[in-house]
């Protein structure tokens, strides 16, 4: 309908009427210049050129079903295409000089063919056809006009489906990531995109693409957009540091409760996510650790960035830790050998070192649950986030290690 309008305003303008709807109307929906006529010419007068092509390679041997007579033949008429283009093209415009009822008689394929590649376009269509040629004809007439670029990146909702439907062919069905993906590019909060109809522009859209790219290889999608929120704060991550999970928050949550002041050490602080987010309070004197010289160059970075005062120690557990402390949180690797041979796709991106915890998964809880009572105050508190099902062992290390007042087991 649109390429009917656009015709009807050409023989409008070349008919030297005035461009309005009610004249575009009346004039015909196909054209002599038409590429789809161009197209029929181009096919007909390849047909002729090839064959003459054919007849005059037949002399020369290049006629069998070899291999490379085929061959030839094809590069023949590669090079030919060139010469086919501009006949076809000098064939158009002769026709369309030409009213006399005999030219009619080539002319009538092509216009046929317009028959089906255009349709009688509503008043709507036909006013933007005329618009978008009276803006091409002041741009001829002046130069110094810009070229218009126009949106054509579709709206937030339609973005939203099209990642939604691109992940879930990749068997990513989690659909807040699609969300997440479109709201931290376009910096729309997730519960504003449900039917929001306003337009993406070709830079965001492009952004979103990329993303959505690079997460149907299985990379984690905080690694793609190469940071992630914690409790209310952004930190970076990548493949040196394990992405903080939002459960990871609640131990924030609990350490912050319970205490109203003191000193912390953060043991394998990895982003630095635990350790920042309870500095960031300004309650406590917070120290943290790590085995990793990467995973502590990643918390230096966040710290920096968000401003926060954390001391930072490269040490594997305790082995360079001089001093006690009120408090003594971590989230240590937990995962078992049978965990490691199972991990999602995803979980394999990151750090197998701040992932596997030994055979049976504790091996950290051990060292730390036996070391941390020699680096705790009187009264001070060991805060350890644990795995699915480990609960009961871990409740044991504990009481065995006959070090501790109390145990006490918090399911998130």
């Amino acid at each position: 309908m649109y390429h009917g309008a656009e015709h009807k305003t050409i023989s409008c303008y070349e008919s030297d009427l005035p461009l309005t709807v009610e004249n575009v109307k009346k004039c015909s929906r196909v054209h002599d210049r038409c590429g789809t006529t161009f197209m029929f010419i181009v096919m007909t007068v390849s047909i002729l050129v090839f064959a003459l092509l054919n007849t005059l390679l037949q002399p020369l041997g290049i006629s069998g079903d070899g291999i490379l007579n085929k061959l030839y033949r094809f590069l023949v008429k590669l090079l030919s295409l060139p010469i086919v283009s501009g006949i076809s093209y000098e064939i158009l415009k002769f026709l369309s000089k030409r009213t006399h009822p005999f030219f009619n008689i080539f002319k009538w394929p092509g216009l046929l063919l317009q028959r089906i590649t255009t349709k009688e376009p509503d008043d709507k269509m036909i006013e933007v056809a005329i618009t978008a040629f009276n803006k091409v004809l002041e741009m001829d007439a002046d130069p110094t006009i810009e070229e218009v670029k126009f949106n054509v990146s579709g709206t937030v909702k339609s973005n939203l489906e099209r990642v939604k439907l691109t992940l879930k062919k990749a068997g990513i069905t989690e659909e807040s990531e699609s969300e997440w993906i479109v709201s931290i590019v376009l910096g729309i909060k997730r519960s504003e995109l449900i039917n929001n109809n306003s337009l993406v522009n070709e830079k965001d859209a492009k952004k979103i693409d990329k993303i959505v790219s690079e997460r149907v290889k299985g990379i984690p999608l905080w690694y793609v957009l190469g940071n992630v929120d914690f409790y209310g704060h952004n930190f970076i991550v990548n493949k040196d540091v394990l992405i903080p999970r939002p459960e990871t928050e609640e131990l924030v949550d609990l350490v912050i409760k319970e205490n109203e002041k003191g000193e912390i050490l953060d043991l394998c602080t990895g982003s630095g996510a635990i350790a920042i987010s309870l500095a960031l309070t300004g309650k406590y004197v917070v120290t943290a650790s790590d085995v990793s010289e990467k995973a502590l160059e990643v918390a230096k970075s966040n710290a920096e960035k968000l401003n926060a005062s954390v001391t930072y120690i490269n040490s594997n557990l305790f082995e360079n830790i001089d001093k006690k402390f009120d408090i003594i949180v971590s989230n240590p690797p937990y995962l078992s050998k049978l965990d490691m041979q199972n991990l999602q796709k995803e979980v394999k991106y990151e750090p197998k070192l701040a992932l596997y915890g030994g055979e049976d998964g504790l091996d950290f809880y051990r060292q730390i649950i036996n070391s941390a009572h020699d680096y705790l105050n009187e009264n001070g508190v060991l805060y350890l986030e644990i795995g699915i099902n480990q609960a009961k062992d871990i409740e044991n290390i504990v009481k065995d290690a006959q070090k501790y007042s109390k145990v006490q087991v918090i399911k998130d």
